[in-house]
């Protein structure tokens, strides 16, 4: 997996957060069981690094005032509006220790029950998983072409790296190929001269009275 590298600053927590935005600095945390570190990064360097949005799978050379750190991007807030970053927490690892996060799933290739007339359903975009950082990449690809109408694809079926698994019942559901839903049929229109539907009977009988009244 590409990695990426984010430039930071030590920051002091005297200054308040709000101040520091308006300059066009972020505030964030580098941590790791229980020991967190203040530091602050530019918002120009986190929009160009976002720019195709945050997964926690994603791994991060921090350069911390050139002490290097392998991070991923734990929590985050942004504007509700203007959905500009607030606030990073990024979470530093050990590649001797494993990784609990979320990964994408990416599916792959087209069905053989679709090209059949089938439906794909996919039920999970992403999964909670545990691997070690040398084995962590951006998405578990689930290659689907030789799913027929009937077909599931489970937990159980993804290809992992090793000492990796998803943190789920193995016979949770990913995705089927299921039957096309039926169409509903179009009303079929009446003839000319053909008597009145039955929702359209009792109008035309309220009509009637109303006529008579006028010839009277």
């Amino acid at each position: 997996m590409e990695k990426a590298t984010l430039k930071a600053q030590k920051r002091d927590g005297k200054i308040g957060g709000k101040n520091l935005l308006r300059s066009g600095i972020i505030p964030a945390v580098v941590y790791n069981h229980g020991k967190s570190e203040n530091i602050q990064v530019f918002e120009k360097d986190t929009r160009k690094l976002f720019a195709h949005g945050i997964s926690e799978s994603r791994l991060i050379d921090l350069d911390i005032e050139g002490k290097i750190e392998q991070v991923f991007v734990k929590e985050y807030q942004s504007h509700p509006v203007s959905e500009i970053l607030q606030h990073l927490d990024f979470y530093r690892i050990s590649q001797d220790e494993k990784l609990r996060t979320r990964i994408a799933i990416h599916i792959e290739g087209k069905a053989e029950g679709v090209k059949n007339g089938g439906v794909l359903e996919v039920f999970l975009t992403e999964v909670p998983y545990e691997t070690f950082a040398k084995h962590l990449s951006e998405s578990l690809v689930v290659d689907v072409t030789n799913l027929n109408i009937g077909d599931s694809i489970h937990v159980s079926d993804v290809k992992l790296p090793p000492d990796s698994k998803i943190l789920m019942d193995a016979q949770t559901v990913i995705c089927h190929v299921t039957h096309a839903a039926k169409e509903e049929a179009a009303p079929v229109a009446a003839a000319p001269g053909a008597a009145p539907t039955t929702e359209a009977a009792p109008a035309a009988a309220a009509a009637a009275p109303k006529a008579d009244a006028a010839k009277k």
